[in-house]
């Protein structure tokens, strides 16, 4: 019996591995187990073409050629041969080994899968996770807490998925959190095969706002500089499995910055990334340089004494502090504080193009369909600037809505509040002396005049608007207004003078809509898959009566000169300390042409065009404005323009044409042109000003951008820059060169920008100004 045993066992074996070669290599399928060969669990399944092989003395089977392994949570594995140790539950894998796990994929010489832990150990594996390529001497794959992570030792990453990579970035230890981070330790950079740079540590998100940014480049103002930002995530709760933080939503930037003129400057930059809906809002940024220099100016012109300690602290958050299903109470928070009127254009060129002189307002509001309800207070918080001071101004503002489920609509606005006009400390100073200058004309010194006095006051004002649409016919539709307000001032100047202004309006709004489709019209250059002409004529009129404000009575709110028509519809004019009385009527024209795109209806051209009428102008005692014409074409994705004109009807009045054009004429060529003209208008400086943006795609490896400014009035040319872009396939650098002429003086610089194609924070072409 003794010897019948393993001769059993034997023809048992040989009958499996004919059963495996007949068929799909399943060991559990072979028909003759009979229980002496091992039952491989629920959880993984193995096939070979070529039949297996098993010791029951050490537990071990041995599959031969073309070895599949499928694993329940996803992974599959290919080789030549395997071996599984029933004992350990253990496979080990051996030739032209390929390791699919959903995206990812593992190649090697040899790999080993534990289907009794569900881990993953690899020798000498390269692996190709989108959009990384890598390579390491041990490598891992784990579950923790659901989330699969990829420890590597002795790994090296790349994103150029070559046999050779160009560039390598190695480590004694590699975490990968696909779609969330890579940590490395003892990190050295290759380029080929020499290193070139070397870390302790580093981790990098795999979004380009995380981990390691650097900025290299000249500037005029500057000299030598680079730029270093190094971005994590924080708060968020520990997961006591992994102790990794989970669900963080605090983005800190922390920033080192070395000036060869300027010195030294650090910050650190805080974003939540809960308001990922407002790019406006949620973050707290702080700055510190000790300027070794504070007399460099980027215009030349001479400044006062300023202190080497530069600084800025910036919040700019919104609180949700009290929602039901039907309001919204939220306090907003604005607030700039600097160190001098120059440190934005020191060292942030952009936001001082943008904002030269940012608010600080403190507010809180509960908002629902109806109505806004709401307190701010705008503060003088760097006294360097002009501010009008609001402590407070309490508002309330009801939207249009039916009044008792009539067809009668209403709208209205109410405010209380206390209003100053504060000066910068230095603007006595310079605006005396102004005055005394003998080409400063009268209009001019009584505003200096006004600027020089304690402009300030408290005010009640509140206006209110009742409307009703009116279908007169089949597309005609007439509106009547009717509006009333007041406005009261109190302890006014330093006489603390009171006097009122009543409000009185009267308004009118028709239209009329035309259709006309044309069906046949097909045109794929010019993007038209059948067209609708929607044409609509409209007039709206507009009276308003009002007790005028005199010209040495303080304001606020008032007008500021403009190139554009100004709203006539009193619920819309927020100068209210400039209510004039006026007798408008705008007369104008919609033509809109229509087509299908995507299943949808696509704009194709709008153009607005209209004129005012004054039988009382508030303004410039005109009989009639411009003719304005206000155009916008976008006929296909590669193309669009737009077009505001505006012509006088007589002498007196001014001209502007503004223009903007994007055109791709080929796939290699991005164009973008902008021209602004304005001539003769009464208060703006005249204007001749082109704008012209290139970018020539020479090959997949090489591209330039150009970007030009022009300013014909004086024959200057304003900005030049020029960029030229490398694509090393799995990286981007990109060289860029200006110049600005501010008149007074030339200013140059220049700027280097890297950035990985997998992981990009370079986008072609990059605006140099808004580094």
């Amino acid at each position: 019996m003794n010897r019948l045993l393993p001769s059993l066992a034997a023809i048992l074996i040989s009958a499996t591995s004919y059963s495996h070669a007949q068929g799909d290599g399943d060991l559990q399928s072979g028909g003759l187990d009979l229980q002496l060969t091992p039952t491989m669990p629920d959880n993984v399944r193995v096939t070979s073409n070529n039949g297996a092989d098993y010791n029951g003395e050490t537990g071990l089977i041995r599959y031969l050629g073309g070895v599949q392994v499928y694993t329940d949570n996803g992974i599959q594995i290919f080789a030549k041969q395997a071996l599984i140790d029933t004992t350990k539950e253990v496979i080990h894998l051996n030739g032209d080994v390929s390791i699919y796990q959903n995206s990812t994929l593992h190649r090697g010489s040899k790999a080993s899968y534990n289907y009794g832990t569900e881990q993953l150990d690899t020798k000498e594996l390269k692996t190709s996770m989108d959009p990384f390529l890598l390579d390491s001497d041990t490598f891992t794959s784990e579950t923790v807490d659901g989330k699969r992570i990829f420890i590597g030792k002795n790994a090296g990453l790349s994103t150029h998925d070559r046999q050779n990579p160009n560039f390598w970035i190695r480590a004694k230890k590699i975490e990968i959190y696909p779609e969330e981070e890579i940590i490395f330790r003892n990190l050295k950079l290759y380029a080929g095969d020499t290193p070139i740079f070397w870390l302790p540590y580093l981790s990098q998100s795999v979004g380009s706002e995380l981990g390691y940014q650097f900025t290299p480049g000249s500037k005029s103002n500057w000299g030598l500089f680079l730029l270093n930002r190094y971005g994590i995530m924080l708060g968020g709760e520990k997961n006591p499995v992994s102790g990794r933080k989970e669900d963080q939503w605090l983005l800190s930037e922390w920033l080192l910055d070395f000036r060869s003129k300027r010195g030294v400057g650090v910050g650190v930059d805080f974003t939540d990334q809960r308001l990922d809906g407002n790019s406006n809002l949620g973050w707290l940024k702080t700055y510190y340089a000790d300027d070794t220099d504070p007399s460099l100016s980027r215009s030349s012109i001479p400044r006062e004494t300023i202190d080497s300690n530069r600084y800025k602290i910036e919040l700019k958050y919104r609180f949700d502090w009290q929602n039901t299903p039907s309001t919204t109470t939220i306090v907003d928070t604005n607030l700039t504080y600097l160190s001098d009127r120059y440190f934005l254009e020191d060292f942030e060129e952009r936001n001082y193009t943008l904002n030269p002189q940012p608010d600080n307002i403190i507010g809180i509001q509960r908002r629902s369909d109806q109505y806004q309800l709401g307190a701010f207070t705008r503060l003088q918080l760097n006294d360097f600037y002009e501010a009008d001071t609001r402590l407070p101004e309490i508002y309330l503002d009801h939207a249009k809505r039916p009044i008792f489920n009539s067809s009668i609509l209403h709208e209205g606005s109410t405010s209380i509040g206390c209003y100053k006009e504060e000066l910068g400390k230095s603007d006595p100073v310079r605006l005396r002396a102004e005055a005394a200058d003998s080409y400063t004309t009268p209009e001019r010194e009584s505003e200096i005049e006004r600027l020089l006095s304690e402009n300030s006051f408290a005010r009640i004002h509140t206006y209110q608007e009742l409307s009703r649409p009116i279908e007169v016919a089949n597309g005609v539709t007439v509106t009547p207004r009717a509006g009333a307000g007041y406005s009261y001032y109190w302890d006014e100047g330093a006489d603390g003078k009171t006097h009122s202004s009543p409000h009185g309006y009267l308004g009118l709004d028709a239209a009329m809509k035309f259709t006309k489709s044309y069906a046949s019209v097909q045109s794929r250059r010019w993007g038209l898959n059948e067209l609708l002409h929607v044409v609509q004529p409209y007039a709206n009129i507009s009276v308003l009566a009002t007790n005028e404000l005199n010209e040495d009575d303080s304001k606020i709110d008032r007008l500021t000169p403009t190139e554009r028509p100004r709203p006539i519809d009193v619920a819309r004019f927020t100068a209210i300390d400039d209510y004039q009385n006026w007798s408008i009527a705008r007369l104008g024209t919609r033509n809109n042409l229509v087509t299908k795109r995507n299943g949808r209806s696509q704009n194709w051209l709008t153009l607005d065009s209209y004129i005012d009428a004054f039988l009382n102008d508030p303004e410039y005692d005109r009989d009639f404005s411009n003719f304005y014409n206000d155009l916008r074409w976008n006929p296909v994705p590669w193309g669009s323009l737009s077009l505001n004109t505006q012509f006088p009807l007589n002498s007196e009045g001014f001209t502007e044409i503004t223009t903007n054009l994007l055109f791709w004429p080929h796939e290699n060529i991005e164009l973008s042109i902008g021209h602004s003209y304005l001539s003769n208008h009464p208060v703006i400086a005249d204007t001749d000003l082109i704008r012209g943006r290139a970018y020539f795609r020479i090959n997949p490896k090489w591209g330039i951008g150009t970007y030009h400014q022009w300013q014909f009035d004086d024959n200057t040319l304003e900005r030049q820059e020029y960029s030229f872009h490398r694509n090393f396939e799995s990286w981007t650098a990109g060289l860029g060169f200006y110049q600005r002429d501010n008149r007074l003086n030339k200013e140059y610089g220049a700027l280097l920008n890297i950035s990985l194609n997998a992981i990009p924070s370079l986008n072609l072409p990059f605006n140099i100004e808004a580094q």
